[in-house]
């Protein structure tokens, strides 16, 4: 077959899938503090979008496409599911070899997962994915200042996340010398 409709070569889709699947997951890692629900998430997002994708009239909205297609699929789940209790994000480890993770990283993961989900969405694309105010807002489907006040609470949570916290009384007297 030739022209606009050629049928992929038998690779296509796994090169096509490499070529996203390292960004999904640590976006949906970043959204869900799940190791194994992060896999999924990501898994299911290329496997909905793969058969779908020479719908796309611009290339170059791929990645918000795949993002938008994400963000309902993990909205979908956490309404079928309880909401993701940040202690146990130890247990979701290890991170994937594509990605390395640091100890600054994981900290930056467990205070991420103490935001409410709306600003977790918005402050991961922010900073995770470099993404616009513009471009977020079109993924999440809210004006530009919705997630210009959502990253904003979300990096005021995030300071007070990384405060120093005062010790207690009797650990301070003994720190002290009292």
């Amino acid at each position: 077959m030739t022209g606009p409709h050629r049928a992929p070569s038998p690779d296509a889709e796994g090169i096509w899938m490499a070529r996203y699947r390292p960004r999904l997951f640590r976006v949906a890692w970043a959204w869900t503090g799940d190791y194994h629900r992060a896999e999924d998430l990501s898994q299911e997002t290329l496997l909905r979008a793969w058969p779908k994708r020479s719908a796309l009239r611009v290339a170059e909205a791929e990645w918000a496409w795949l993002l938008t297609i994400q963000r309902r699929l993990w909205w979908r789940t956490v309404a079928e599911t309880a909401r993701f209790a940040p202690e146990d994000l130890e247990d979701t480890l290890p991170y994937p070899d594509f990605a390395p993770i640091s100890d600054l990283q994981m900290d930056i993961l467990r205070a991420l997962n103490t935001l409410p989900a709306i600003q977790r969405e918005a402050v991961s694309l922010f900073y995770l994915e470099d993404l616009s105010y513009a471009q977020i807002a079109e993924i999440l489907g809210v004006p530009v200042g919705t997630v210009m006040s959502r990253i904003s609470r979300g990096r005021q949570a995030l300071r007070q996340f990384f405060q120093p916290r005062p010790l207690s009384g009797d650990t301070q007297k003994n720190v002290i010398g009292s």
